[in-house]
């Protein structure tokens, strides 16, 4: 469903950055394809200004580059880009989990199990919304650490990897294993332990991450071997 100002988005630039980092995220708008602003004035029924401002936002996200003579295109995905990504979130999300653990309370810990909760259910409708359930929930995780640099730092980093992540969905296990995890996580920061929280969160992440990135690591490799093959 299109946000609309009133649904969340607070004007017309926000809708607009909502539909475009939903396209680029989910492949909608395959890394390296250009970014038409004509398209997304008729598509949004709106001007072109709220549009130039949602790019200049996704382009200090990282999201969309500027390219001479080809205009706006989604940033390329490569290996090399989510690995440097996921080292920097290991860290990150490490620090973030041992600070929440040390903070969080009984009706912290109900939230966030409401939230597990919420994604489970979401992932069983397969409606097209546990992305955004997914999301939520980490996000409610490290906002326990109350850092206002996290709070800025941490989207940025999950926007540019969530384009990754969705590659390795079909093949990350079943329902059920993912909704463990997650509760699993949550149970390790509601321990106390900061500790026992970065462990959890740090093979949490692994288990996404590193198959993410032999994935596309393997598709790096067959797009060399192909070009040489057709040259023979």
């Amino acid at each position: 469903m299109t946000l609309r100002p009133g649904d969340g988005a607070r004007t017309l630039a926000d809708v607009a950055l909502v539909e475009l980092r939903e396209a680029i995220v989910s492949g909608e708008i395959p890394p390296g394809s250009p970014i038409r602003l004509q398209e997304y004035v008729d598509r949004l029924s709106m001007s072109s200004v709220p549009i130039r401002e949602a790019l200049r936002f996704l382009e200090q996200k990282g999201l969309i580059e500027r390219r001479p003579h080809r205009g706006v295109i989604v940033s390329e995905m490569s290996a090399a880009d989510l690995e440097d990504t996921y080292k920097i979130r290991l860290e990150l999300e490490s620090m973030a989990v041992r600070i929440a653990a040390e903070k969080i309370t009984e009706k912290d810990h109900q939230h966030l199990s409401g939230l597990v909760d919420k994604y489970a259910a979401a992932l069983r409708a397969d409606d097209g919304t546990a992305p955004d359930a997914h999301t939520r929930l980490h996000m409610a995780i490290y906002d326990l650490a109350d850092s206002k640099w996290l709070r800025l730092i941490l989207p940025v980093l999950w926007d540019n990897s969530e384009r990754y992540r969705r590659l390795q969905i079909p093949v990350r296990g079943t329902i059920d294993q993912r909704v463990d995890e997650h509760r699993a996580l949550v149970e390790a920061v509601a321990s106390g332990d900061p500790e026992t929280a970065a462990t959890e969160l740090q093979g949490h992440l692994s288990r996404t991450m590193v198959g993410a990135i032999a994935m596309i690591r393997a598709q790096e490799v067959a797009d060399e071997v192909a070009p040489e093959e057709s040259a023979v």
